[in-house]
């Protein structure tokens, strides 16, 4: 049996203790006037991606979502800049429409392993009596090609 390393088992816990990404769509139950958080994960490759943020329901405006935050972190040792991509889809459910309502990230995404701000948001793209759905997309930067994931679908 070989032994595990401090940074061996840290990375290990780390991983373990990440929100587990849906491998099916999850509903977030939002009434008009109300809003709630969410915690989306994915990895491809070398490289893990989680993005929190909020999704509402306005009485006027209909559905929206915000995303608030991020963190990228690299395993195995993985090389890369910080040239990665977070972005954002949002749409009625349950018919998406991937680049209708699309909030991209600068080309500048760190890649850390710590939490960074991030402002992306859509609203208005679907009927506060209607559902909406969105999917938040991780473009890993390294050399050659750059490893992308996306999050399962979360209804709202």
């Amino acid at each position: 049996m070989s032994k595990l390393s401090l940074k061996k088992l840290a990375v290990v816990m780390s991983l373990v203790c990440l929100p587990a990404t849906a491998s099916f769509a999850t509903t977030l139950s939002v009434g008009v006037g109300q809003e709630k958080t969410f915690s989306l994960t994915c990895k491809s490759g070398n490289f893990v991606g989680v993005a929190q943020g909020k999704v509402g329901n306005h009485f006027q405006a209909g559905r929206w979502v915000h995303l608030t935050s991020y963190k990228i972190t690299r395993l195995n040792g993985q090389k890369g800049g910080n040239k990665a991509n977070v972005n954002l889809y949002a749409s009625p459910a349950p018919n998406f429409i991937r680049n209708e309502h699309r909030a991209p990230s600068r080309d500048s995404m760190i890649q850390d392993g710590k939490w960074h701000s991030v402002a992306l948001t859509r609203s208005n793209f679907v009927v506060a009596s209607k559902k909406g759905e969105l999917v938040v997309e991780f473009i890993f930067d390294k050399s050659g090609t750059d490893p992308r994931c996306h999050t399962s679908s979360v209804y709202f």
